[in-house]
């Protein structure tokens, strides 16, 4: 016999791939219908770090833990000022949350913003379809609306392949950042209840942080080492940035296609020698271009908090948290310019590089993690390392 969670009645919902596979199932948040690329997400904890990643534009993401919703949404959880996921597919959905951090539920925090969520549909079907086929188009609808028009309205969605989204989920103007990471481990009765006490050393290394859909935890672990950061837009041209004089500069993940913003591929060029690079994810991908190497889509992607990923300078193997579409072909780039420097354990894909004589390195994965394991924060010590080393 079901629970009482489960014995409360549910509007249905339907989930229809370009395909015509349909999914059947209960629906959760919004009462609307919303239409994306469906792909998948591993990670165990940190769904709202999920929802609110900024390069989950134009995504329906299913999440393959099977619970969720059981320690609701909270404001420090946020990734950004809003979710950015089209709709959200869970095999159970908590209707009630229980964790001294919740601030509401998460069926609250869905309807709140907007979300629908499809659940009690069978979740590892979807993704063994997902890995045999690939990305797929699809409609998730909690409105009613028939199976046969939401196929067909899947197959009018535009592919994710040569969609510039970058410029669409940047900030509008730039601003700066002062907030450090959050102390998780203090619990809600302690008088120092908040942000975690810090070295109160002036920060004396200015970062302009290009916002392609950046996440915040970037900026609280910039803040973290010592950084004076200063958010711009995408379109930011390259003068601007070196007018703030920058002891360096750092490119964001995001999402999309990244060959259309050729505008950031300009400014990257513009910039490379003058002042130390360091990109993640799509930031990594635009580095590859800048640096005359070629991208190409993903058969379902990387999305989780458990890929293994080696580090080829030093042999040792990070395990990472991932959330791209597209990769850099290592075969394009000029092999008397760059070094691969992290290689995919999984499929042996690109996930790191450096220049071999100019400040610049970038990284496929996403070492401020947010969520998933801290094996690369290394990675913001290098790049401080590298500023501190330019600037003698």
């Amino acid at each position: 016999m079901e629970d009482n969670l489960t014995e409360v009645p549910h509007r249905p919902a339907t989930l229809a791939l370009e395909d015509g596979r349909i999914f059947n199932g209960r629906a959760a948040g919004a009462i609307t219908r919303r239409g994306g690329e469906v792909v998948f997400n591993t990670s165990l904890t940190g769904y709202q770090e999920v929802l609110t990643d900024p390069s989950y534009a134009g995504q329906i993401v299913c999440l393959t833990y099977p619970h969720i919703g059981n320690v609701g949404a909270n404001l420090d959880d946020e990734e950004a000022t809003r979710p950015y996921i089209e709709s959200l597919i869970v095999r159970e959905f908590s209707q009630i949350s229980s964790n001294w951090r919740s601030a509401e539920t998460a069926q609250l925090y869905l309807n709140r913003h907007k979300i629908p969520a499809i659940w009690d549909i069978d979740t590892r079907a979807l993704v063994r379809h997902i890995r045999n086929v690939g990305a797929l188009r699809g409609v998730v609808a909690t409105d009613g609306t028939p199976a046969d028009q939401l196929i067909h309205e899947a197959k009018q969605l535009p592919s994710m392949a040569g969609q510039e989204l970058a410029s669409q989920v940047s900030c509008k103007k730039a601003y700066g950042w002062e907030k450090s990471s959050i102390e998780l481990t203090i619990p809600p009765w302690s008088e120092s209840m908040g942000e975690s006490g810090r070295d109160s050393e002036t920060p004396k290394l200015r970062v302009v942080a290009y916002d392609y859909g950046i996440k915040q935890n970037i900026l609280r672990l910039l803040i973290d080492h010592h950084c004076d950061v200063w958010v711009v837009p995408a379109r930011t041209s390259a003068q601007e940035v070196l007018d703030l004089k920058p002891d360096g500069v750092f490119l964001s993940n995001g999402p999309g296609d990244p060959e259309p913003i050729g505008y950031a591929v300009e400014n990257i060029q513009k910039m490379l020698g003058r002042v130390p690079i360091f990109g993640i994810c799509l930031g990594h991908q635009l580095c590859g271009l800048a640096l005359g190497g070629k991208t190409f889509k993903l058969k379902f992607g990387h999305h989780g908090s458990n890929h293994p990923v080696q580090n080829l300078l030093n042999r040792k193997v990070e395990i990472t948290a991932q959330n791209h579409g597209f990769c850099v072909d290592p075969e394009s780039l000029p092999s008397s310019d760059v070094e691969i420097t992290h290689v995919n354990l999984n499929d042996g894909t690109n996930e790191g590089m450096r220049h071999k004589s100019l400040p610049l390195f970038s990284v496929q994965y996403h070492p401020e993690a947010s969520p998933g394991p801290h094996d690369s924060h290394y990675l913001f010590a290098k790049f401080t390392d590298m500023m501190k080393e330019q600037a003698r």
